[in-house]
């Protein structure tokens, strides 16, 4: 099978050059890189990749405005952002895009977003997943199972957990950003997984987003893709 052709589009060289080196497999190859929305217009439509992997913002542009000509080329689209704005992702979604990653994403699982994409496949952060989840049970008139608006208050310590969670961060990690042992940590996400009726930190954080328990601005800022 040859190798996927990707259109890698970022504004920031830094993160280009990161999400550069996850791509660098004999798997997939980057046939052409911007960080100019204009430029993402022109490229795709000349280079016909299978996947553009691209930011939604750009100094010249929001993809939204560009997507349905990207998609016309017969480009599938990667979107890797700094947050996963349930707004955003939800209009992304529903205009096209095949996927939606976040900067913490870890460079292997970028690898195989590109790749699930330019099978055909739909490919989502674990937040990302959740949002559109909880999204589609609210459109339905759903009450997620096990939550209830008398259960959604969170300690401002179970709040931090869970901010961390959001983050990706493993309960070693967690205990060492908030200056507490391991345990302590597992205590509280019992309480706060029991609290949101959810079993993964994934599904927590979306859940707790979208009630607006925590908002994508509560976490600190994630690390770009590739640091470690």
């Amino acid at each position: 099978m040859p190798p996927a052709r990707v259109v890698l589009a970022e504004p920031s060289r830094l993160i280009r050059s990161l999400l550069r080196l996850a791509l660098s497999t004999p798997d997939t190859v980057v046939v052409a890189e911007t960080s100019s929305l204009d430029d993402v217009v022109a490229l795709c439509a000349s280079e016909r990749p299978d996947v553009l992997l691209t930011n939604c913002s750009f100094d010249d542009g929001e993809l939204e405005g560009a997507l349905a000509t990207v998609l016309a080329s017969g480009t599938r689209v990667l979107v890797v952002a700094r947050q996963a704005s349930p707004e955003r992702l939800t209009g992304l979604l529903a205009s096209g895009a095949a996927g939606y990653l976040v900067h913490d994403t870890a460079p292997e699982a970028v690898l195989d977003a590109v790749l699930a994409v330019a099978r055909g496949e739909v490919a989502l952060h674990p937040v990302a997943a959740s949002l559109v989840v909880d999204q589609w049970r609210r459109l339905r008139g759903d009450t997620p199972a096990g939550v209830s608006n008398d259960r959604l208050t969170l300690t401002p310590r179970e709040v931090e957990v869970l901010a961390a969670m959001a983050d990706g961060l493993s309960n070693k990690a967690i205990a060492r950003r908030l200056g507490v042992v391991v345990k302590t940590v597992e205590n509280h996400k019992t309480r706060v997984f029991d609290k949101l009726g959810v079993r993964t930190q994934a599904h927590a954080a979306g859940l707790a987003i979208s009630h607006g328990l925590l908002s994508t601005g509560t976490a600190p800022e994630p690390e770009p893709v590739g640091q470690s």
